[in-house]
């Protein structure tokens, strides 16, 4: 059976990031300037022979998407599981300022590492059973493409942390940058779900 290739690729800035609001499901649109940072991204993008795109459904990914396509003319497919994890209450808010009036229960939440869950939101664990779902479709539904994912920074931490058996504990360290292309081979021998390994984590753009 073929190779099938995964790029994952958070979406391009918008107002929020700016403010350092946690934007979680909340849905925001890219800032007008986020097309030119988007083009920026264009010469290491086109390095690989994409076949396929595959975005999450909120407005900052899916615009990032469509701008790309611009240049690449693939097919484009929307999977709502892709989606940023639910912050719950704690969505629109900072880390730095709930750091400040609940220090105890963002401290507790950090050291929970994949049980990491924002008050009435869903947990990292989760975030990564629904990304891995729309990643097991999609290299089985398009096996031997080269598909580029366009998601959130909490799904990609997710399939990163999984892949290098990390415990998601803030002494772990950083593992991936926000603005990056990591590369994923996925191996499709597997029954029940693909094998995955990366290729190359934090290509800058």
């Amino acid at each position: 059976m073929k190779e099938t290739y995964i790029g994952l690729l958070r979406h391009a800035p918008t107002g929020w990031n700016n403010a350092k609001r946690i934007q979680g499901q909340f849905d925001i649109p890219l800032l007008h300037e986020s097309y030119d940072v988007i083009n920026d991204w264009l010469p290491v993008i086109k390095q690989y022979p994409w076949s396929r795109i595959v975005t999450s459904d909120l407005s900052r990914a899916y615009l990032t998407a469509l701008a790309l396509n611009q240049h690449l003319d693939i097919p484009i497919e929307i999977d709502s599981r892709l989606r940023e994890q639910d912050w719950g209450i704690w969505t629109g808010d900072s880390i730095q300022r709930l750091r400040e009036v609940v220090p105890g229960e963002v401290a507790r939440q950090e050291a929970a590492g994949w049980d990491f869950t924002p008050p009435r939101g869903e947990s990292r664990t989760e975030v990564l059973t629904r990304t891995l779902q729309a990643l097991h479709e999609a290299t089985q539904q398009w096996a031997g493409e080269n598909i580029l994912v366009v998601t959130h920074q909490g799904n990609i931490m997710t399939i990163a942390n999984h892949l290098m058996d990390k415990k998601f504990l803030p002494e772990e360290g950083k593992l991936v940058e926000k603005h990056a292309l990591h590369r994923l081979i996925a191996d499709n021998q597997y029954t029940e779900a693909p094998h995955y390994s990366f290729i190359a984590m934090n290509e800058a753009l």
